[in-house]
């Protein structure tokens, strides 16, 4: 087998002169790279401020054989939707990485970044050094780079990123930061579950006013309502409430007229995210779950219970915009 080596294209300088603005958002972006390779699951630990401890990304999405490596994540700058389409090939994902240079993310707080990856019977391990790549330069295709490769059971598949020697003259990535820049994309993805240091995203990640509330409703039974209003200024991608019937989310999130209120601040709208627990409309979700039946009677009922949670005066939030 030939020896890898990175592939240089025309891209190269722009590659080495990215920056990403944290290095929460250098994580993200490997976080980004899991979602294009169809993972469910994301794991990130990360260092507690001041120790040797590593971060790492681990995943349990379809992963690289060694030749996959060597004609894919080696190629720099390469753009992976000209290549392979807008979608993932198993769960049609719309892919996030366009650049083909996700995968330096790790170098940006990193001195080191090893790879770790299993696909169809294959554990391929590679390392990175960051001292080396700068070193080489537009003599990418000289750097030695010898991976480990072993035959192991086709079950096992994923990646796990390990970034050790961490800058000092960085910050340490904060957990409450990371997952408020990962809720922003991932919060409402069923079929991606991120873990960061043990906990899953939720609306409690997001700084801000946060309000949560249960009732006893007619007709339907015991609901409860939480949500957070962000105080970052940029909108949310995904704002709203969602609606979660016997542990399953149902459609997409809602405002429940909010949007339609002469006295409800609308700038306050995008940065509202959360969800409402109502097990007893379960008679009134449409059969392929993407809604509530249009004529719901209970639907009416939580409608207005959600919008008087909602009531300024009530619920103290600060709509200063």
């Amino acid at each position: 087998m030939n020896q890898p080596k990175f592939k240089v294209d025309s891209r190269l300088a722009v590659l080495l002169s990215e920056n990403y603005r944290s290095s929460e958002y250098a994580i993200k972006e490997l976080v980004d790279n899991s979602w294009d390779a169809d993972a469910e699951n994301v794991v990130i630990i990360l260092p507690k401020p001041n120790t040797p401890d590593p971060i790492i990304i681990e995943d349990d999405g379809v992963g690289m054989t060694s030749m996959e490596l060597q004609s894919e994540y080696l190629v720099v700058a390469k753009n992976r939707i000209n290549t392979k389409g807008q979608l993932t090939i198993g769960k049609k994902r719309k892919v996030k990485g366009r650049k083909g240079i996700g995968k330096f993310a790790g170098l940006v707080s990193a001195g080191t970044m090893k790879l770790e990856t299993w696909a169809r019977g294959s554990f391929t391990s590679i390392t990175l050094n960051k001292d080396s790549l700068l070193d080489a330069s537009r003599d990418l295709e000289e750097l030695d780079l010898t991976p480990s490769i072993e035959k192991i059971s086709p079950e096992k598949h994923g990646t796990r990123i390990t970034l050790t020697g961490l800058s000092q003259n960085l910050k340490f990535p904060l957990p409450e930061k990371l997952r408020e820049i990962l809720i922003r994309d991932y919060g409402r993805e069923e079929s991606f579950v991120i873990l960061v240091d043990g906990k899953k995203l939720s609306h409690e990640h997001i700084q801000g006013e946060t309000k949560i509330t249960e009732n006893n409703l007619e007709g339907i039974g015991p609901v409860a309502l939480a949500f957070t209003v962000a105080e970052a200024k940029k909108p949310f991608k995904n704002a709203g409430i969602s609606i979660r019937v016997q542990g399953k989310v149902v459609g997409k999130p809602d405002f429940f007229g909010l949007e339609e209120s002469e006295d409800f601040p609308k700038g306050i709208l995008g940065k509202i995210y959360g969800e409402v627990e109502a097990d007893g409309l379960l008679s009134d979700v449409t059969a392929d779950w993407g809604a509530i039946i249009e004529n719901s009677k209970g639907y009416d009922v939580l409608k207005k219970w959600v919008v008087q949670e909602f009531d300024k005066n009530k619920v103290k939030i600060k709509f200063d915009i």
